[in-house]
C-alpha cells in the first residue's frame, strides 16, 4: 500500500518555525511595551506629583525662587524623559504592528498548507479506495472464473 507523503511538508515545518519565531518576537516586543506603558505612567505620576509641589511652594512662597528653579528644572527633565519614553513606545508599536502583520502572513499561508495537506491526504485515501477496489474486483473475478 502506498505511504502518504504531503509534498509541502518542508515548507510547512519552515513556515511553523517561523512563526514560532515571530510569535516570540511579539512576546518580546509586547513585554518591552508594557514595561514601556508603566515607566510612561511613573512618569506622568511624577509629573503630576511635581505639578502638586510646585503649587505647594507657591502657596508657602518659602524660598519661592530657588524652589521654583529647581523645579522649574526637574520639570525640564521629566517632560524631556516623557518625549524619550514617547518616542521609545512609538517605535515599539511600530515593531509589534510589523510583526503582526507578519504573523498574520505566515498563520494564513500555514492555515492554506494545511487546507492543502488536507485535499492531497483525501486524494491520497480515495486513491487507496480505488487500487482496493481494483484487487477486490479482481479476487472476486478469479473466484467467478475458477467457480463457473
Amino acid at each position: 500500500m502506498k505511504k502518504f507523503f504531503f509534498t509541502l511538508e518542508a515548507v510547512a515545518k519552515y513556515k511553523a518555525t517561523v512563526e514560532k519565531k515571530q510569535k516570540a518576537d511579539l512576546a518580546r516586543v509586547m513585554t518591552r511595551l508594557n514595561r514601556l506603558y508603566e515607566e510612561r505612567d511613573l512618569v506622568l505620576q511624577a509629573l503630576a506629583d511635581n505639578a502638586a509641589s510646585i503649587r505647594l511652594t507657591q502657596e508657602k512662597q518659602q524660598n519661592m525662587v530657588r524652589e521654583l528653579i529647581r523645579h522649574d528644572n526637574y520639570q525640564t527633565y521629566l517632560l524631556e524623559w516623557q518625549d524619550d519614553v514617547r518616542e521609545l513606545i512609538l517605535s515599539a508599536e511600530a515593531e509589534k504592528k510589523r510583526i503582526q502583520a507578519l504573523l498574520i502572513v505566515t498563520m494564513k499561508e500555514i492555515k492554506t498548507l494545511d487546507r492543502l495537506r488536507l485535499e492531497q491526504y483525501q486524494a491520497y485515501l480515495a486513491e487507496v479506495r480505488q487500487e482496493e477496489n481494483l484487487v477486490i474486483g479482481d479476487i472476486i473475478a478469479f473466484r467467478a472464473m475458477h467457480n463457473a
